[in-house]
């Protein structure tokens, strides 16, 4: 009866493992790919610490290097936001475009809330000539925060060069409004109104842009990191963010305790005696 009861469990064995050899594997390895394994705080730590390295890297134009700690990052934590986004900048200032529109399209769908990707992502657009593209990716800059001046600047040149005037005079008139020293700002509202024949408040405004720029006082959108809008500026964390702040209770326990003095005397006799000066 042994022998019949060892040989029924065996083969019932035997049986769930060719079950289990018969099942397509797909199925399995699809699990195992979405299976994201939580990371520890420590690792988490680790990542911030490197999308700030990356930060610093970029403001002394090492594109390369930046690139290099936000991709560490990424390895530590892939769903810290800030260093997909910051990855997206690297890689456009290091004008590998191509890679850059990657990280920029994969930060949109990691942060969608964020203006930097779909700043990135206008700016690549604008640069290879993709119009609807890059106005798209501005309007969705202006639906997250109106008063922006680089994403109204590109906004206003993009419709200049469509020759839409009227869209791109109210665009630099957002941006001057939100900073009256930015020269770009000042210089495309003053041409976009001569060529649409305000050429009184045209010419004034051209004046002001020339009295700006030799003041020295100006501001202006360029090509290089720093110059591109404070939306193409990489994003480092402030040590305050919710995944970072421990909100669990300390182990901690207030117990009211008397306080007084048990022997006064004894300190009586370390008090230090003192007399009156006497001359």
């Amino acid at each position: 009866m042994r022998i019949n009861l060892r040989f029924c469990i065996l083969v019932f064995f035997v049986f769930l493992t060719l079950i289990w050899l018969a099942l397509p594997t797909a199925n399995f390895s699809k699990v195992s790919a979405q299976a994201t394994e939580p990371i520890s705080a420590r690792e988490r730590e680790d990542a911030y610490r490197a999308n700030n390295i990356g930060v610093a890297q970029l403001e002394q134009f090492n594109h390369k290097d930046g690139a290099e700690f936000f991709r560490r990052a990424l390895s530590l934590d892939p769903n810290l936001k800030i260093a997909q986004i910051n990855l997206a900048i690297a890689l456009f200032n290091l004008q590998d475009i191509e890679n850059a529109f990657i990280a920029a399209q994969k930060a949109v769908e990691l942060a969608p809330e964020q203006p930097q990707p779909h700043y990135i992502l206008g700016l690549i657009a604008k640069n290879q000539n993709r119009t609807d593209d890059a106005l798209a990716a501005f309007k969705r800059v202006l639906e997250i925060d109106p008063n922006d001046v680089g994403a109204n600047v590109n906004l206003g040149q993009l419709y200049a060069q469509q020759r839409k005037y009227t869209e791109a005079i109210a665009a630099f008139r957002t941006a001057i409004s939100a900073e009256p020293y930015n020269a770009t700002a000042l210089y495309n509202l003053a041409t976009a109104l001569l060529r649409n024949n305000a050429r009184d408040e045209g010419q004034q405004l051209m004046t002001r842009f020339q009295t700006l720029r030799q003041s020295g006082a100006a501001t202006s959108l360029g090509q290089n990191y720093l110059e591109q809008g404070r939306y193409a500026e990489a994003v480092a964390s402030t040590g305050a963010e919710s995944d970072l702040v421990d909100k669990t209770e300390p182990k901690v326990l207030f117990q009211e305790m008397p306080v007084g003095i048990k022997n006064k005397s004894s300190i009586a006799l370390r008090l230090p005696l003192f007399r009156p000066f006497q001359g």
